[in-house]
């Protein structure tokens, strides 16, 4: 999977410059161990106040996001960006899991490139994972609206 640089329109990896840090954190404990939401903010993120009226106290809120930059649609250009949010994604997911065990889907916020959300969808393994609820952010449509569900 590759990036298109938009400073290059390039379609191949870059060959230099600094990896891409992620980190991974809780946002909000809720009161319902069976209620996850995933924020996903790299190449930008829509306004909290605009997840749908059920992210609410019982949902347990967390978020990847870029270690150290501003989420930026250009953040992605080293093949290990991409690797390197692929083990933090894994490892959110072992712990969301861990956390809530029994859990059955995930509402999922991104706001992502291309390759990260065919990795999202990729690297969740069926037996193991729940079931992913994918949300887009669309402002003419007043903020987060539910598109699909993935590994179901």
């Amino acid at each position: 999977m590759y990036q298109r640089h938009r400073d290059s329109e390039s379609w191949t990896w870059k060959k230099s410059g600094r990896p891409v840090k992620y980190k991974f954190q809780a946002l909000q404990t809720g009161s319902d161990k069976s209620k996850v939401a995933l924020l996903l903010c790299l190449s930008g993120c829509g306004p909290r106040d605009n997840l749908p009226g059920q992210i609410d106290a019982t949902y347990s809120v967390y978020e990847i996001t870029l270690d150290g930059m501003t989420a930026s649609p250009t953040f992605l250009s080293l093949r290990e960006d991409l690797e390197n949010f692929r083990l933090v994604y894994q490892d959110a997911l072992a712990e969301i899991v861990r956390k809530h065990g029994g859990l059955k889907e995930i509402d999922l916020f991104p706001a992502v490139p291309a390759p990260v959300a065919v990795l999202c969808g990729r690297e969740t393994l069926p037996k193991t994972h729940p079931a992913l609820r994918v949300y887009d952010y669309d402002k003419t449509q007043g903020g987060f609206t539910y598109q699909l569900t993935a590994n179901s």
